[in-house]
């Protein structure tokens, strides 16, 4: 099973059901208009293996569990696009990772069980599989399962897997060792207020030994690697919006394929640039994913 393995995703998977907006999110105690409503996968996790499947990567799921409530419509989409849920247990006691979102083109507003489900004191997340990290040529992690994701990026290093994260602090391990991480602008601003970016990606820079990208939404990004003299400015690409929920998602995805097919800084952060503005493009995106062809076609305008 985990022979010739490109990618183990260890992360967030959960099941969504997106509605879509007429006009803007509705301020309390007014009236909007829901427009279109799709049930699909959601999470870091599940999105980016549902992408780097469909970009012609063996890719395997494992984080978060199923539940009986959600195992059937989950796996129907993770079949289509041959993403391996062989790691994923359902348990019957569990109500399962579900959330509920408002999109309206310009934002998005989630509402979900997160909380209840990380304060629970059973964990609702597998323990990693350190036979599928040690067979993988790269790894998807996120950062939200606290031990758990530490172990993952410990067996990483263990095995000499490289792995690739997102919003964690520089003087955390996860960032660290990492062959590369984005830090998006809400993760920035929580975290870091008031920060002047230069001076905290050269932080970046100093503790971590891959890849560090920062993210603003449609602004233009910055990054910086090893081997660059001097950190870089990437405009984004400028796309007709109709859906911002999986861009970081993509993103991400999009950085992790870069490092498996071996590219260098650049042209990884603009292949994850285009993909994340690819998937802008639709509504629902990952309902869509943006296809190699496009994210090419973008990338030559």
């Amino acid at each position: 099973m985990t022979q010739s393995l490109d990618v183990y995703v260890y992360g967030m998977t959960v099941l969504s059901t997106i509605h879509r907006l007429k006009g803007p999110f509705p301020q309390a105690d007014t009236y909007q208009e829901i427009t279109q409503t799709t049930v699909m996968p959601g999470g870091e996790g599940g999105n980016a293996a549902i992408l780097l499947s469909h970009w012609g990567l063996k890719t395997q799921l494992d984080g978060c569990m199923f539940s009986e409530a959600t195992a059937k419509p989950l796996l129907a989409y993770f079949d289509r696009y041959g993403v391996d849920c062989s790691l994923l247990p359902t348990p019957p006691d569990f109500t399962g990772w579900r959330d509920i979102v408002f999109c309206d083109g310009d934002s998005r507003t989630v509402f979900g069980w997160f909380q209840q489900h990380f304060s629970s004191e059973r964990h609702w997340w597998t323990e990693p599989c350190e036979a599928s990290i040690a067979a993988a040529r790269c790894v998807a992690l996120d950062p939200f399962f606290g031990a758990t994701s530490q172990r993952v990026a410990e067996l990483c290093v263990q095995h000499g897997t490289d792995y690739v994260t997102l919003d964690a602090r520089w003087d955390d391990p996860l960032a660290q060792n990492a062959r590369a991480i984005a830090c998006s602008k809400e993760f920035l601003e929580s975290v870091y207020p008031g920060a002047d970016y230069g001076d905290l990606l050269e932080q970046y820079r100093r503790a971590c030994r891959g890849l560090v990208i920062f993210t603003f939404g449609s602004k233009e990004m910055l990054y910086v690697a090893p081997d660059m003299a001097r950190p870089a400015i990437l405009p984004t690409y400028p796309v007709t919006v109709q859906d911002t929920l999986a861009a970081g998602d993509t993103f991400r995805a999009g950085v992790v394929y870069g490092v498996v097919k071996e590219m260098p800084a650049e042209a990884t952060v603009r292949f994850a640039a285009a993909a994340a503005a690819v998937s802008c493009t639709r509504f629902p995106s990952i309902l869509e994913p943006p296809s190699l062809d496009e994210i090419a076609a973008l990338m030559n305008t």
